[in-house]
């Protein structure tokens, strides 16, 4: 089997596990993320698919960081993350810190699917921010959790949409 063979296949299987987000959960997932930042003290906090697309977010903007190029980039790195915990013989590392002189980044994977990724002021205790992100976890994991089991609807239109076709268009033109 060739390499891209196994790539579509990759493709395919990503494709399966994606979720779509209806207007409701929207809006769930982004009170979830505005009380989570009016409470902890975040500058920001963003829900991130693995293939770095932004969800949801909320706070305040952080000069010079273009939200979207940081769901990107740390959905990237925390790729990359896997690969490193997979050498240690973990199966996966499910939170990532990163600290820096001003920003500290909190990032954990939500339902193995999605990341919840924070951006504090250095000033915020490293085990504060664990114990907020693992409380901010828990509410995103319950709405992530909803949507999942509803699935994305792609299931029940390739069952029946055949057959539903064919009779409206017997409707509408008679026998074909």
């Amino acid at each position: 089997m060739s390499s891209s063979a196994s790539s579509v296949s990759s493709n395919e299987a990503l494709r399966l596990r994606r979720l779509v987000f209806y207007a409701a959960e929207v809006e769930a997932l982004n009170a979830v993320l505005a009380s989570f930042v009016k409470k902890s003290g975040a500058l920001s906090a963003l829900l991130v698919d693995l293939e770095g697309h932004m969800v949801a977010r909320q706070g305040f903007a952080i000069a010079g960081a273009d939200p979207t190029a940081l769901a990107a980039l740390v959905a990237a790195s925390f790729a990359s993350t896997r690969q490193v915990a997979k050498l240690l013989g973990e199966q996966e590392f499910t939170t990532m810190h990163q600290a820096g002189s001003q920003h500290v980044l909190q990032v954990q994977l939500i339902a193995g699917r999605t990341l919840a990724l924070a951006v504090f002021p250095t000033s915020v205790k490293p085990g504060m921010i664990q114990v907020l992100c693992q409380e901010l976890a828990k509410h995103l994991e319950e709405i992530l959790s909803r949507a999942a089991a509803r699935g994305n609807g792609s299931e029940q239109l390739a069952e029946n949409f055949s057959s539903d076709m064919k009779h409206n268009l017997e409707r509408l033109f008679g026998d074909l």
